[in-house]
């Protein structure tokens, strides 16, 4: 892996999480007020780092040679996706994404009418986040295209999303009472076992329809160390599943269960992004300096917050 990719695993991986803060944040002002209180303010301070992730994407513009193949290979895709992949395009699609999801995240906080905010966010957010997973992550190889990955990878943001925030929740010194969090356990039971399913359907469509472009696209993913890597990101799913299937809440349960769907989420997403060649110690250090500085400001954002626990103690 060179430093470019992991300055790229490190932007894609807090882009995702940011993006999928989002997503809980206005789903969860859709839904209920009570169902989002106990973890409200996590997910707003998540997503309010998508300032950060502007700054950190600016260096992946000066390499975007080292990170696709189509921007040296344009001359090899079909005419109308050797526009789409275009350099400047690609910039100014890129931008608008961050600027999007930050512009939405800064209105949100500030809004009083947040559930019309939230059902315009949600409407702007779905194909966003669809095509930043298309151009972001499945454009490294770009002679395959899926409808359904967009779906998978954000579905995969979203579960992490909320694992995150109920795990930051249980670590506070004043956590939010696990009989409060029952709704929020249960979401993350059931978007987990829908993340699972959808990259397993995406699996099924490619074998069962032979494509040679998506056959191509796993087999690269099928040496020892990836299959290795896939096997025990669902060794997690699996355990983190176990975990939380039984019937009640504890907190032992919920800190477990959302930390292995941490797990999984990190180890699943480097199998999809694929850096090559492994992780050296000088960019496994960028990867983690990435991660802690985006941590920092995350902790930094959390203390500025209201911590909403009036409207989490009342929750039904």
């Amino acid at each position: 892996m060179s430093v470019m990719e992991a300055l790229y695993v490190g932007f894609v991986g807090l882009a995702g999480l940011s993006m999928g803060s989002l997503m809980v944040l206005m789903i969860g002002h859709l839904m209920s007020e009570h169902w989002l209180a106990p973890i409200r303010a996590e997910v707003e301070a998540a997503a309010l780092t998508m300032p950060l992730l502007v700054f950190l994407g600016m260096p992946l513009a000066f390499g975007l040679d080292q990170l696709f193949p189509w921007v040296a290979e344009r001359d090899h895709l079909p005419p109308m996706r050797a526009v789409y992949l275009s350099t400047g395009f690609f910039l100014i699609r890129s931008t608008l994404y961050l600027l999007v999801c930050a512009g939405m995240a800064f209105w949100l906080i500030r809004t009083q009418h947040v559930r019309r905010v939230s059902a315009l966010g949600l409407a702007l957010m779905t194909p966003v986040m669809s095509f930043a997973a298309y151009d972001w992550v499945l454009s490294r190889e770009p002679h395959w295209w899926s409808t359904l990955f967009g779906f998978a990878f954000g579905l995969a943001q979203v579960l992490a999303a909320l694992a995150g925030a109920i795990l930051v929740n249980f670590l506070k010194p004043a956590p939010t009472s696990s009989m409060r969090m029952s709704s929020l356990e249960r979401a993350l039971l059931t978007l987990a076992f829908l993340t699972v399913w959808t990259w397993f359907a995406q699996f099924i469509i490619v074998w069962l329809a032979n494509l040679p472009q998506g056959a191509g696209w796993y087999a690269r993913r099928s040496d020892p160390w990836d299959l290795g890597l896939l096997t025990t990101s669902y060794l997690l799913m699996a355990g983190a599943i176990v975990v939380l299937i039984p019937s009640g809440v504890s907190r032992a349960a919920m800190l477990g269960g959302s930390a292995l769907v941490l797990l999984y989420h990190g180890t699943h997403t480097l199998w999809v992004l694929q850096p090559r060649d492994g992780l050296s110690l000088l960019e496994t250090g960028l990867v983690l300096g990435t991660l802690c500085l985006w941590i920092a400001v995350f902790i930094m954002v959390m203390r500025m917050r209201p911590s909403y626990a009036e409207e989490a103690s009342s929750a039904p």
